[in-house]
């Protein structure tokens, strides 16, 4: 029987490990950033690595608003929009078992909605928190799942 995870089961805590309740989407992505590098004998053309980016989105209900308040009022105060860490969990329902990361680092730079009202839209509003983190862990990994 073939299975598949389904993103639905997602959960995020905050840095005071507060559960961010309205969490509609979480995305991190490594960008590794390489050179191209052609070998003398060869003439064959391979990549290496020079850096990486950890890119941050977060789309949560307008509803839930303490963290993008945060920001802002660091923003205003002179400072770095700056969350020392979150942690995101992933379940799979039907073995129970969990792939927790920590997320550390995470510099908001990214556009934040201070105001949005849409008088002819029926759909909820969101805000997006975007930016790149320093670092990642794998608090808890998924086992192997044999076929």
């Amino acid at each position: 029987m073939e299975r598949e995870l389904i993103g639905r089961n997602l959960s995020l805590q905050d840095d005071n490990g507060e559960d961010v309740q309205t969490v509609k989407e979480v995305e991190v992505l490594l960008k590794p950033e390489n050179l191209d590098i052609v070998r003398a004998r060869r003439m064959a053309k391979t990549k290496q690595l020079t850096g990486y980016e950890i890119s941050v989105k977060i789309v949560m209900s307008k509803l839930e608003s303490r963290l993008r308040y945060r920001l802002l009022d660091d923003f205003k105060a002179g400072r770095t929009m700056f969350l020392p860490r979150i942690t995101g969990s992933l379940e799979d329902r039907i073995t129970g078992n969990t792939e927790r990361v920590l997320i550390t680092g995470i510099h908001i730079h990214e556009e934040i909605d201070i105001l949005v009202a849409k008088i002819d839209d029926n759909n909820g509003i969101d805000i997006t928190l975007s930016g790149t983190a320093t670092d990642f862990d794998f608090v808890d990994k998924f086992p192997e799942y044999i076929a």
